[in-house]
């Protein structure tokens, strides 16, 4: 039994590569379960970030809260130490030890009225009410 070289053998196995086609209606399945389930997600996505947000804006509006007491508590403290400053027995007792200044006796003492109270007095002693203009 003798074969000839261009015969093929009945042995010999022809593998042939094996092309599946795409099922048309598995692909659309597909597309449809991704689109429906971004459509399902989306508003899920959008209510996280707005919890997000508005975590984000509590936590500022903390720190201001937080920074208006701080400011507020600095303001009173400052206030506390200006009226210390400006009371007239230190001012007195910082002159009299630092400049040398002594208490002038009382016919020395001239007392000058800021301009809209003198100008009141002046025109409540008016005999008309009026005050003349010169």
């Amino acid at each position: 039994m003798s074969q000839s070289a261009t015969d093929p053998s009945p042995r010999q196995w022809r593998n042939v590569t094996v092309v599946r086609q795409r099922d048309a209606r598995r692909v659309r399945r597909l597309w449809g379960w991704l689109i429906g389930l971004v459509v399902a997600l989306t508003p899920s996505a959008f209510y996280l970030l707005q919890q997000m947000e508005y975590v984000q804006v509590r936590y500022r509006i903390e720190e201001l809260r937080a920074e208006r007491t701080r400011l507020a508590d600095e303001e009173r403290r400052l206030r506390v130490e200006r009226a210390t400053l400006e009371a007239l027995p230190r001012v007195e007792s910082r002159a009299a030890d630092r400049l040398g200044l002594v208490t002038p006796p009382p016919d020395r003492v001239v007392v000058v009225r800021p301009p809209a109270a003198r100008q009141a007095e002046l025109v409540a002693r008016a005999p008309d009410g009026k005050l003349d203009a010169r």
